[in-house]
């Protein structure tokens, strides 16, 4: 018999996750659903996170590229340009994992629904150690399919990176920016802008929160990013309160510390008109009472 292409390609871009990543081939490899292959692309890693992965191919079999660090969005573009054959793509940070039956799930949900072209679920959000953060938890609460651009763009709504989509939708839509850091809110805005987004009310996987101590630093990357992203949408009634509310957030995160006083007071200039907002009074006081 003529052998076909996998169905769903797998796509696990890694980059310094020596600690975690055998865990998340892991559960990939173990998925109740089987037909799929793993690419596995570390972007250039520093650790020793090619030799763990270079163990875990011989002992999987699944497709492992080593390549210099060329960023997430480049690399994600480049996996599934090159090396995804399947009717589905869908994408595993090396840090995160996924329960065993995700695959599945989605795999059914958009098979019985051949009109969305991508689908997400509810995740646990984890620590370091893969303990759970049980205040996070209130995340999943507003999540929902449909039509939810409005509720992206504005940031009610964070979908977790549990994503697949339908490979053909990267032809219609066009691929990741590769300029842009967060290329997760980036993606999002172009298919809901388009189409109608699939919503999983089941708990898929396990997303790693950042905590350690360039946390800030790197949130300043990723609100800038949002701020690119949001700028294709300019004819949008929801633009200005869009940026707005990246300000705030980044105003947030800069109140508490001595060295970003500056960029915090910049932000909350940008923010004012939200003023009466208790993130915006919160972060007030926080940028006049803590000096850490």
């Amino acid at each position: 018999m003529e052998n076909k292409p996998p169905l769903i390609s797998v796509i696990v871009p890694c980059y310094n996750h020596e600690k975690y990543v055998k865990l998340c081939v892991e559960s990939i490899m173990n998925q109740t659903f089987i037909d799929f292959e793993l690419i596995v692309i570390d972007d250039g890693s520093k650790d020793n996170s090619p030799e763990i992965l270079k163990r875990l191919q011989e002992n999987y079999g699944f497709t492992l590229i080593l390549q210099e660090n060329r960023g997430l969005p480049a690399t994600l573009n480049r996996a599934i340009k090159e090396f995804a054959v399947g009717k589905y793509v869908s994408i595993c940070a090396s840090d995160d994992y996924w329960n065993l039956n995700k695959l599945k799930l989605q795999f059914d949900f958009m098979e019985k629904n051949p009109q969305i072209p991508m689908s997400y679920g509810k995740t646990h959000y984890i620590d370091e150690e893969s303990k759970v953060i049980e205040k996070y938890d209130i995340e999943n609460k507003v999540l929902k399919g449909g039509k939810i651009f409005d509720e992206i763009f504005t940031f009610i709504l964070h979908p977790p990176v549990n994503y697949i989509y339908r490979k053909d939708i990267f032809d219609i839509i066009g691929y990741f920016d590769e300029t842009i850091f967060a290329d997760d809110y980036y993606m999002n805005l172009k298919v809901a802008s388009k189409y109608d987004i699939g919503f999983i009310n089941d708990y898929l996987g396990y997303y790693r929160v950042d905590r350690n101590v360039k946390k800030v630093i790197r949130f300043d990357k990723v609100a800038d990013s949002h701020l690119m992203s949001i700028e294709d949408y300019r004819d949008h009634p929801l633009y200005g309160k869009a940026k707005t509310l990246v300000y705030l957030r980044k105003f947030g995160a800069f109140a508490s510390y001595r060295e970003h006083k500056k960029k915090a007071l910049y932000n909350a200039l940008k923010s004012i008109q939200l003023f009466y907002k208790k993130t915006y009074i919160y972060s007030l006081i926080k940028c006049i009472i803590f000096w850490k």
